[in-house]
């Protein structure tokens, strides 16, 4: 939308300043079958700099780089659809105004050897089945298994990664997180330090033995010209946790579980872009006397060009299924399950503006089984700016 205002963005870039920006707003209506048919608009602006240290600085394999986010909602989601996954992945549980990451990266061997360290979003080194963002639903980004644990979006906290390339075309990876978010004192039952506002401040200073541990490996692919990946992991939150069941709240162990997802492209007419048909899914489980989620499993696809009079539009379709513990100190819906549908078409009007309608059905919108409300259908009109 800014294009090169003044010539600064090349100046910037020149410098070893990257700059991007963008404005989502979400125009979300629950009709039949939700709790509470209503509307409500959720909006996230999200501006970030990534900064070239050895243009700007002259330090070697290094990265620096800071994203500012700012998210409201005129009315809570969850009264409308308090859904297990999350329906729109921009929720922000609220409104809030801050800095969500700020992390540095070094390279020790190249792309060989890299370490990061500072607040970051976990679900951008880990467990990514998608290499698109148009999805709404949160399904389509990480398994069931970490929906309450993972430190990412709006909760994204202070963490060290290692992140490696052993192999050609082999990745493996390892982070550890700061975990207060989903700490609970056994003794008096405070919840932990939020970690989306305290940032670095609770990593290991302010934290009491809750940590997020996750680890991640697998190859990548090209056959005929087509790139595909696959990557097994394992996650344990560390520390007392606290449970929400049948019979109210009380306090555990961690969850501990394993995920593995993969991606192909069947067609693409630009390897090096989006564009063409890419396939994705993802399974996870954990064990059943210590998470809400025992297993889940998705499976999506998206075709960038379909159309080819609007080779820049992006159609996709997205199932997924998540199975609840029998446990009912861990669930308040003891051996249900939730499914969702979703399919969207992304029209890109401008560069930098597209329109997104986007619908989506949830079997089971309440997380307390025994209500037997029926499945929801959730449509949401999506506004982008790109700047």
């Amino acid at each position: 939308m800014l294009g090169d205002l003044f010539g600064a963005r090349s100046d910037l870039q020149n410098a070893g300043i990257t700059f991007q920006g963008s404005a989502t707003l979400d125009f979300i209506n629950a009709l039949n079958g939700a709790p509470v048919n209503g509307f409500s608009m959720a909006s996230l602006i999200d501006a970030n700099l990534s900064v070239n240290t050895e243009k700007l600085f002259g330090l070697q394999g290094g990265e620096l780089f800071l994203d500012f986010q700012s998210a409201a909602q005129t009315r809570q989601l969850n009264e409308l659809v308090p859904d297990y996954w999350g329906f729109d992945a921009i929720n922000s549980y609220g409104s809030f105004t801050e800095l969500a990451q700020y992390w540095y990266q070094q390279e020790i061997i190249g792309d060989r050897l890299m370490v990061k360290f500072g607040k970051i979003d976990a679900n951008v080194d880990f467990a990514v089945p998608c290499t698109g963002t148009n999805f709404i639903n949160s399904a389509a980004y990480f398994p069931g298994a970490l929906v309450v644990n993972m430190p990412t979006y709006p909760l994204q906290a202070g963490g060290v990664e290692i992140l490696t390339k052993p192999f050609e075309n082999f990745d493996a990876r390892f982070g550890f997180f700061d975990g207060s978010n989903n700490y609970i004192n056994p003794r008096t039952g405070a919840p932990g330090t939020n970690t989306g506002n305290s940032g670095l401040g609770s990593f290991l200073w302010d934290n009491p033995g809750s940590y997020f541990l996750i680890a991640e490996a697998g190859p990548d692919w090209t056959v005929g010209g087509h790139k595909g990946k696959f990557r097994a992991g394992w996650f344990e939150q560390l520390g007392d946790t606290n449970l929400s069941g049948v019979n109210g709240n009380s306090v555990g162990n961690g969850p501990v579980g394993t995920y593995a997802y993969a991606n192909q492209q069947l067609f693409n007419e630009d390897p090096d872009g989006l564009q063409g048909l890419e396939v994705f899914g993802q399974f996870s489980w954990s064990d059943p006397n210590q998470n809400s989620t025992q297993w889940s499993m998705m499976l999506g696809s998206q075709w960038e060009g379909l159309i080819d009079v609007r080779p820049n539009d992006t159609v996709g379709l997205l199932w997924a299924y998540n199975k609840f513990t029998s446990n009912d100190a861990l669930t308040t819906a003891p051996g249900s399950s939730e499914t969702i549908l979703e399919t969207f078409y992304n029209v890109q009007v401008t560069p930098w503006f597209l329109i997104q309608p986007d619908m989506q059905y949830i079997s089971q919108p309440s997380p307390i089984s025994t209500q037997s409300i029926p499945g929801a259908f959730v449509f949401t009109m999506r506004l982008t700016f790109i700047f």
